[in-house]
C-alpha cells in the first residue's frame, strides 16, 4: 500500500509516519496540518509521528548562551559550511565521536529553543566500503525524552565519503539545559524507489488459480493501514472485524528479485484482491513493496487499499518497527472487468542496513532565544492564546477542545529577504485541555531576520 500518491518516503520526510488513532483523531489533526504535511496510515513507521500525554507550556525570551562559540572551532566551521555563517553562530559545539561496526558517527553540533533540538551529525564509513551515501539516514534515531525523531541529509562529501545529517527532535519535556545522549541502532543508505513490476497475472487469473481459498474473520487486526476512495467504509469494517483475511499456503511462493519477503497466500474475496506477505527478516526489516492493479491502457486503477499486519511487531528502536505477516487488499471500482487489470508490485529497497550501537551523551546549552506572540485567536471551539517562534520552530499553544470542525491553524514564517520559511515536519499535541501545534523548520533562521508570521493569512503583531 501506498501512503501517499507519490511516494511513501515523501509522507515520512514530511514528517509523519505511522499514527495510531481513531479516525476523528486523524481529521482532527489533519485539520490542523499544512496542506504539505501528510498524516500517514498506522502501518507503515518511516515517519512516526506520537500524542503527547504532557504538554508544553510558553516561555519567556531568553538570550542564547552559545551564540557564536562554533566561530572559534575551525574543524567544525569546515564540516558545517553549508549551513553558513549565520547559522554557524547560533550553534553549540559537540564534536564527540562513536564508532561501531566501521561506521563512525560524529555529534558536532546542536541548538536547543526548549522543547525541540537541532543535532547535526556527521556519517562515514572508515572500512572504504561506500556504504554511506547521500541519502544516508539513522534508521532508528534515538534522542533522549523525545516523541518524535526526524532526519535529513543536509550535506555529502564525495571526497571523503562522508554524509551530514541534521536531526530534529520533538519533546514532551524541557530539553535545553540538560543533558541528552543521541544515537541509533541501524543505518540506511541506497534509498530506492523502484518501478512497478508486473507480475504476469490479472485479477481473474489469480481467482481462477486460487479457487475459493480458505479466510478467517475472527483475526484480531491491532495495527492497518488504509487509503483511497472507499476508506471510511472499509476503516469501520475493519473496526467491527468483518474485513477476512487469508489462510496461509503450506509452501510459500517467491516474488520476481525479492529475496527479503515471500508471499504466503493469495486469492480474490467479494470482488477483493488479497496478498499475504511473510517478511523475512534482514533487509525485510527496512525494505517495503506494495500491490496496485492496472487496466488494459496501462493506467493505474484508483484502488481502495488497505494493508493489515496480522503477524509478531518487531521493534527497532524507539519509533520503528515491521511486521512479518503482512496482508495487502486491493478493492477496484465497482463494474471493473477482472480479467483487465493486471496485478504488479512496487517496492521500495535499500542497499545497506547496517545494525550496531552509536551513541554519545552531552549537555544542551539553555534555549535560545525566542519571541512569543499573543493571540487569543478563537479557533471553534478551541482558542490559540499564543505563538512562540524560535530559530528552529515555531509553535502555537491553546485550550479547550480540537475537532475535526476546529478552523485550522496555518503558521506561515517569512523573511526580510521575501522567502518563506519551509518545514518538513508537524505534530500535534494534546491533553488535560490543553494543545500544543509544533512546525519545525528545514533550516535554523535568525530571528532578526524575520519579516513577518502569519497566522491562516492574517499578519501577527511580532513583538
Amino acid at each position: 500500500m501506498k501512503i501517499c500518491d507519490e511516494t511513501v518516503r515523501a509522507a515520512v520526510d514530511s514528517g509523519l509516519s505511522s499514527v495510531r488513532m481513531d479516525a476523528a483523531q486523524k481529521q482532527a489533526i489533519l485539520a490542523q496540518c499544512r496542506p504539505t504535511v501528510a498524516v500517514a496510515p498506522p502501518a507503515r513507521r518511516l515517519g512516526p509521528m506520537r500524542r503527547a500525554l504532557a504538554l508544553a507550556a510558553a516561555f519567556a525570551l531568553v538570550l542564547c548562551l552559545g551564540g557564536g562559540v562554533l566561530a572559534a572551532a575551525p574543524e567544525l566551521q569546515q564540516k558545517l559550511a553549508v549551513l553558513g555563517e549565520e547559522t554557524l553562530q547560533m550553534l553549540q559545539p559537540i564534536n564527540q565521536v562513536s564508532e561501531d561496526e566501521g561506521i563512525r558517527m560524529e555529534v558536532l553540533a546542536a541548538m536547543s529553543d526548549g522543547q525541540v533540538a537541532a543535532v547535526y551529525i556527521g556519517l562515514q564509513d572508515t572500512t572504504g566500503q561506500g556504504r554511506i551515501g547521500p541519502d544516508a539516514d539513522l534508521y532508528t534515531p534515538q534522542v533522549t525524552s523525545t516523541m518524535f525523531t526526524s532526519g535529513e541529509t543536509v550535506d555529502y562529501d564525495e571526497t571523503t565519503g562522508t554524509a551530514i545529517l541534521r536531526l530534529t527532535a520533538n519533546a514532551s519535556q524541557q530539553l535545553a539545559g540538560k543533558k541528552i545522549t543521541v544515537g541509533s541502532t541501524s543505518i540506511t543508505s541506497g534509498l530506492s524507489f523502484n518501478d512497478p513490476v508486473d507480475l504476469g497475472y490479472t485479477m481473474e487469473e489469480v481467482r481462477s488459480l486460487t479457487g475459493n481459498i480458505p479466510v478467517q474473520y475472527d483475526q484480531e487486526i491491532n495495527v492497518w493501514g488504509a487509503s483511497g476512495p472507499g476508506m471510511e467504509c472499509y476503516t469501520k469494517l475493519l473496526d467491527e472485524g468483518k474485513i477476512p483475511v487469508l489462510s496461509g499456503w503450506e509452501e510459500p511462493i517467491s516474488l520476481p528479485g525479492v529475496d527479503w519477503a515471500t508471499v504466503n497466500a493469495a486469492g480474490v474475496v467479494d470482488g477483493q484482491l488479497h496478498i499475504q506477505v511473510n517478511n523475512l527478516g534482514g533487509m525485510g526489516r527496512v525494505n517495503r513493496l506494495s500491490f496496485s492493479l492496472w487496466d488494459a491502457s496501462g493506467e493505474r486503477v484508483p484502488c481502495t487499499e488497505l494493508e493489515l499486519d496480522l503477524g509478531e511487531e518487531h521493534k527497532m528502536g524507539t519509533f520503528q518497527s515491521y511486521n512479518d505477516l503482512v496482508e495487502y487488499v486491493l478493492i477496484p471500482p465497482e463494474g471493473c472487468d477482472m480479467s483487465e487489470l493486471s496485478v504488479r508490485m512496487e517496492t521500495m529497497t535499500y542497499d545497506w542496513l547496517i545494525d550496531g550501537n552509536w551513541s554519545t551523551t552531552f549537555r544542551l546549552e539553555e534555549a535560545s532565544e525566542s519571541l512569543v506572540i499573543p493571540c487569543n485567536k478563537d479557533m471553534k471551539p478551541w482558542t490559540l492564546s499564543e505563538v512562540q517562534l524560535s530559530p528552529i520552530s515555531i509553535t502555537a499553544f491553546g485550550t479547550g477542545e480540537m475537532t475535526a470542525e476546529s478552523e485550522a491553524a496555518d503558521l506561515q514564517v517569512f523573511l526580510t529577504d521575501g522567502t518563506e520559511v519551509s518545514c518538513s515536519s508537524a505534530s500535534v499535541s494534546t491533553g488535560d485541555g490543553t494543545i500544543v501545534y509544533r512546525s519545525i523548520f528545514d533550516q535554523v533562521i535568525d530571528l532578526e531576520s524575520v519579516a513577518k508570521v502569519t497566522l491562516n493569512g492574517e499578519e501577527l503583531p511580532l513583538p
